[in-house]
């Protein structure tokens, strides 16, 4: 949540955004590479009119998108699918646009997600990542402690943008959300909430100790709070963690998946 919840409060305004760097609308086919519970691509399909596809490999998370997709009042033009982020389920060149969530970073092969993203866009189609990215120096420790809890991998900006040039994406853009957006003006936007002198709370402090027994034993579990408690105060006055914006076009001659 202290990585995660700055962009919560912008979520709609990120979207928006997308919606109007990719030019999507009726009679267009979208798809959202790590749809989760299908949040994001009924909002696209609500607010755009294209036809969305919404793609993850968590099982009981497409099963939750497709329920709220039936308690709709009006049907949408929108479907769902479970599969590896690295290895979709579709015919090349399908989606006039694809957005890799970022979950996409959570994939066994994130490189090769990218390349699959690419693939099921036509030629010309906008490809679109959210991703987290490494922002400012940390110990490996902290990243390997933040890789855990989030349960992805933030790359560099320079290996994002590298990924989708590698898949043939050319003309690519980026924008900073770190901070809700460029020229946002949310107060403290950059600071990570819980960022005090107390991050955590005392059950959250017990979740922690617990966890770290079970898997390491009493003398690593001493040390766990003090760790995470580092880590936080380190995430919110480094700003270590950025959330970018990046956009590209496939290019006709992509290179072949």
């Amino acid at each position: 949540m202290a990585v995660l919840g700055r962009w919560r409060a912008t979520g709609e305004e990120l979207y928006r955004e997308v919606v109007r760097l990719t030019e999507l609308g009726p009679g267009q086919e979208l798809l959202v590479s790590g749809c989760g519970d299908g949040v994001t691509a009924e909002w696209l399909a609500t607010r755009t009119g294209a036809s969305v596809t919404g793609v993850d490999p968590d099982e009981e998370r497409i099963e939750r998108a497709e329920a709220r997709a039936r308690a709709l009042p009006e049907p949408l033009p929108l479907s769902y699918q479970q599969a590896a982020l690295d290895d979709l389920p579709h015919e090349t060149a399908v989606f006039d646009c694809a957005i890799g969530e970022p979950v996409l970073a959570a994939a066994a092969n994130p490189e090769r997600a990218v390349e699959e993203l690419v693939r099921v866009t036509r030629p010309m189609g906008s490809v679109v990542l959210l991703q987290l990215t490494w922002s400012a120096e940390l110990g490996d420790a902290g990243r390997q402690l933040l890789v855990e809890r989030l349960g992805l991998k933030p790359h560099l900006l320079v290996e994002w943008k590298q990924m989708l040039r590698d898949a043939g994406v050319v003309e690519i853009q980026v924008q900073d959300w770190t901070s809700g957006g460029p020229g946002s003006r949310v107060s403290g936007a950059a600071k990570a909430p819980g960022a005090s002198e107390s991050p955590l709370t005392w059950q959250q402090k017990m979740q922690i100790v617990g966890r770290a027994w079970r898997q390491w034993g009493w003398r690593e579990a001493r040390g766990a709070v003090e760790k995470e408690t580092t880590l936080l105060r380190e995430l919110s006055r480094e700003r270590a963690i950025g959330f970018q914006l990046i956009k590209g076009v496939k290019w006709p001659h992509a290179k072949a998946s």
